[in-house]
């Protein structure tokens, strides 16, 4: 039974600080752009198979390549901003649908070059080996990124609630027509927002690659978690995000480690989600406000 316990406790930690850093900027979007961002399976395959191009066609190191991966992610978001979302923010309807386009192109042109025989592995490991606590066996690197994830989304945390750029963003989340009035450039906060939402994902991303499978339709498993964390925590609530996240890696632990059904694990967090939305339907915590 006590391993039982063991077991549950050190995967949630783990599980739900990975899935704090793929919802993260999810949440964020949701808050600050107000759009349910349909393209952001996008991100995840685009970070391993970009940073896997510059490696394999170019024959850059690890270090450059991510370098220049992460100049594509900043180019793309941009350019889904000023070619997408800010030309058909009033329309609904076609702005789901090309953002949801931009998704599977991505996902289609990662499978035409690079295709799951092509055996892509990104060595991004941090620490090689397990940790053992009694009876449970946990990966390193799967620790080092969920204590990376806890120390980034701190850092979050203090950039929206201390920092002037931070406090602005919130400001606009609430109200946008009173953030034009009282001088908040609108347009650059925006842009801003869709860069720094990158940066959870892509670091999730590196840190889970060398552990977890990788293959051109990983980025639609993420993005379901994205969205059950994000809609179980409150749409755009920060704070939401985190309690959220834990849940559901909670949920997982049970699931996966002492029910013995991991194929139930997605499962789960629906129903999880499901029953918490029929009892509380705005979630954790308040979708008006980041935090």
């Amino acid at each position: 039974m006590w391993t039982y316990v063991q077991t549950v406790i050190i995967y949630t930690f783990v599980l739900g600080s990975i899935y704090l850093l793929i919802a993260l900027g999810f949440s964020l979007i949701c808050g600050v752009l107000r759009i349910f961002h349909l393209g952001y399976a996008y991100i995840f395959p685009l970070t391993v198979y970009g940073t896997w191009m510059f490696m394999s066609a170019l024959g850059w190191s690890l270090i450059p390549a991510i370098l220049g991966m992460v100049v594509i992610q900043f180019v793309v978001s941009v350019l889904i901003y000023k070619g997408i979302i800010k030309k058909y923010l009033t329309t609904e309807d076609v702005l789901l649908t090309a953002l949801l386009l931009v998704a599977l192109i991505v996902e289609q042109a990662a499978n035409y070059f690079y295709p799951v025989q092509a055996g892509v592995y990104l060595d991004t490991t941090l620490m090689d080996g397990i940790f053992q606590v009694g009876e449970v066996v946990v990966p390193k690197q799967l620790v080092i990124g969920a204590v990376i994830a806890l120390v980034m989304t701190g850092a979050f945390v203090v950039f929206f609630v201390k920092t002037k750029t931070g406090m602005a963003i919130r400001a606009l989340s609430q109200d946008i027509y009173s953030s034009k009035i009282v001088g908040i450039n609108v347009e650059s906060l925006y842009v801003f927002t869709m860069m720094i939402v990158l940066l959870p994902v892509i670091i999730g991303m590196l840190i889970v690659a060398p552990v977890w499978s990788v293959e051109p339709g990983m980025g639609w498993l993420y993005m379901t978690t994205a969205i059950l964390v994000s809609v179980l925590g409150g749409l755009g609530n920060i704070k939401g995000t985190i309690m959220a996240s834990f849940l559901i890696g909670f949920t997982h632990a049970i699931v996966c480690n002492v029910i013995g059904e991991p194929r139930f694990m997605n499962l789960s967090a629906l129903i999880l989600v499901m029953i918490a939305l029929v009892i509380r339907p705005q979630g954790l915590a308040r979708s008006e406000s980041l935090w």
